[in-house]
């Protein structure tokens, strides 16, 4: 038994089956957000970005616009869906100084100190070793180089009623299994990013407010993300009685104008000697 490797094939398999509508269903939140790590990340004209667990794009896209046509952005992903979907859309799309690798974020095929800034968007506690990952960060990272992850709040509103709902349906063995640092707070993730290495660390806490047209639309992205990962275990019988129990929840949350969920991220960058 490899548990760091069983998960990794468990959590390739989820991202590859979501990866077509990944970020695509209902409002883009991991787009906004990608677009705001950019930004805190205050990332150089003509700078070399790595974007690790790059998935659709969310962060990588909005990377290349800012280094500009002199700059490059390498996006890596474990998953060849996400990979095959991005490559695609570069190509249809540009823009052309981005490229994506089929790659593990803890094994960086990579030389020392070859970026400008390395960035991860809702990534870290999806890994098996995700201090191995941010050791890697620092390595490939040039001296004076900047690192930027997000991560969602522990007190996230969307995050913290849906995951409580989910538990109640999970099989027994599932829900007991011992849960992975989530770096979820700004104590756990500074310390995490301080002993990698990274010097003044700073993280913000930003909360934005997304619409989904109906129900439909916001059933249809859970499928969209990890959070799948939890729905295939269900039995379809408990599937159909969970879909009932959350659309009936997401009442309370509708307005006039569609389903308003609050997510509340951590944006959190820091710097290589």
């Amino acid at each position: 038994m490899n548990p760091p490797r069983d998960k990794k094939k468990e959590i390739v398999g989820v991202f590859s089956r979501a990866a077509a509508t990944y970020d695509r269903v209902g409002p883009r939140f991991f787009a906004h957000f990608g677009r705001r790590l950019v930004e805190r990340a205050h990332i150089a004209p003509e700078a070399i970005v790595l974007d690790v667990a790059a998935g659709r794009g969310a962060v990588l896209f909005p990377a290349a616009q800012q280094v500009g046509p002199r700059g490059r952005v390498v996006g890596i992903d474990l998953s060849p869906e996400m990979v095959r979907e991005t490559v695609a859309e570069i190509h249809d799309a540009g823009p052309p100084n981005a490229e994506m690798l089929l790659m593990d974020a803890e094994e960086l095929r990579f030389p020392d100190a070859s970026f400008d800034c390395v960035l991860s968007g809702f990534s870290l506690w999806f890994l098996p070793q995700p201090r191995r990952a941010l050791a890697e960060f620092f390595r490939v990272l040039k001296p004076g180089g900047r690192v930027g992850i997000t991560t969602w709040a522990k007190d996230c509103p969307t995050h913290s009623w849906t995951g409580r709902a989910v538990r109640q349906y999970l099989p027994p063995q599932r829900d007991q299994e011992p849960q992975p640092s989530r770096f979820d707070t700004p104590p756990i993730l500074e310390t995490a990013l301080q002993q990698a290495g990274f010097k003044g660390v700073e993280i913000v806490v930003e909360d934005a407010e997304f619409t989904f047209a109906n129900e439909e639309e916001w059933w249809s992205s859970l499928w969209s993300h990890g959070l799948r990962r939890y729905l295939e275990q269900m039995a379809a019988p408990v599937l159909q009685e969970f879909k009932a129990d959350m659309l009936q929840k997401v009442q309370d949350f509708k307005q006039q104008d569609g389903i308003h969920a609050v997510r509340r991220a951590l944006i959190a960058v820091g710097n290589k000697p």
